[in-house]
C-alpha cells in the first residue's frame, strides 16, 4: 500500500468542482484526443476505469454505437452519482459499477478495451491493477492508460505547488504533486510489461491548456482539485498569500495569452 500523501475524492463538493471546472478545462479535451487517436470504437465493449464524473464514458457512448457497450467503474460513489446523471441520455449503453481497480468487479475476458484517464497513478496497488486490466480483456484487447508527467512539465500545477511552498504549506504541495511526480514513465511501463501484456508502447502527449480567465483561471483550477477543500480552510491571510503567489506565477506563464502553459501526459498502449 502507498504511504504517499493522498487526495480525498470522497466529498461531494470535490466531485462537483471536478465536473464543473476540471472536466471542460482538461479532461474532456484530453479524453477526446485519446479516443480520436485510438479508434474506431463502434461495436466494442469498453471499460472506463476510474471514470470519475463520466466524461470518457459519455464520449464513448456516442462512439460505440447501438451494438457497443460502455462499463463505467469507479470506487467513489459520489463520482458515480454525477456520472450517472451525465450519462442518462445514453440509455442502456452505459453500465455503472462501483469497484476498485484491484480487484475489478468484472468477469475475465469480457471487454475489448480498457481506458483509464488519469486514474492509474492513484491506485494503491498498481502492479496488481495492471494484472486485473489484463485479466478482463478479451484476446487482442487493448489498454489505454494515461498519467500526467511531473509538475515541472505540467506548468499550471507546478505553479500551484510553487505557490503552496512559498506560503509554507508544504504538505498541501506534496498532495498536489501526487498525480504528477509519483508515476515515472519507466515505472508505468514496467507495470504493464510485468503484468504479461504482449506489447507495451509508451507515448507522450503535450497540449497547451487554454483558458479565458488568465490568472483567475489558475485560482479556480486550484480550488477545483481535490485539495480545494483544504485550500478553502486556510486562514484568510494564508489564502490571500496563496492567491497572490499563484496569480503572479500564472501571469508569468500566460504572458498575456489565453493559456496556463503546457500539460504533458504519458500514455501506455498495452495490447494483450
Amino acid at each position: 500500500m502507498t504511504t504517499e500523501p493522498d487526495f480525498d475524492f470522497g466529498k461531494g463538493s470535490v466531485a462537483q468542482s471536478y465536473d464543473e471546472v476540471l472536466v471542460p478545462l482538461i479532461f474532456r479535451p484530453w479524453g477526446e484526443r485519446l479516443l480520436d487517436e485510438h479508434g474506431p470504437w463502434g461495436g466494442r465493449t469498453v471499460l472506463d476505469l476510474a471514470t470519475g464524473t463520466g466524461v470518457v464514458a459519455r464520449l464513448l457512448a456516442d462512439r460505440v454505437g447501438s451494438d457497443g457497450w460502455v462499463i463505467a467503474a469507479d470506487i467513489n460513489p459520489q463520482m458515480l452519482h454525477v456520472a450517472r446523471d451525465h450519462c442518462a441520455g445514453s440509455g442502456e449503453r452505459v453500465r455503472f459499477v462501483q469497484s476498485s481497480a484491484h480487484p475489478l468487479e468484472l468477469d475475465s475476458g469480457t471487454v475489448d478495451a480498457v481506458i483509464c484517464q488519469q486514474g492509474f497513478q492513484f491506485f494503491p496497488e498498481r502492479a496488481q491493477s495492471a494484472v486485473e486490466i489484463l485479466r478482463v480483456l478479451r484476446d487482442e484487447g487493448v489498454a489505454l492508460v494515461s498519467t500526467w508527467c511531473s509538475v515541472a512539465e505540467c506548468k499550471a500545477f507546478g505553479a500551484i505547488c510553487g505557490a503552496l511552498d512559498a506560503i509554507g504549506e508544504t504538505d498541501l504541495a506534496k498532495m498536489m504533486r501526487r498525480p504528477f511526480d509519483h508515476m515515472p514513465e519507466d515505472e508505468l511501463q514496467a507495470h504493464f510489461e510485468e503484468a504479461g501484456f504482449g506489447s507495451v508502447e509508451l507515448q507522450r502527449h503535450e497540449w497547451l491548456m487554454t483558458c479565458d480567465g488568465g490568472p483567475k483561471s489558475a485560482i479556480e483550477l486550484a480550488l477545483a482539485t481535490p485539495i480545494g477543500p483544504q485550500l478553502r480552510e486556510l486562514a484568510s491571510s494564508l489564502f490571500e498569500g496563496f492567491t497572490e503567489e499563484l496569480s503572479a506565477r500564472a501571469t508569468e506563464l500566460s504572458r498575456g495569452e489565453s493559456h496556463l502553459g503546457k500539460l504533458v501526459s504519458n500514455v501506455i498502449v498495452a495490447r494483450k
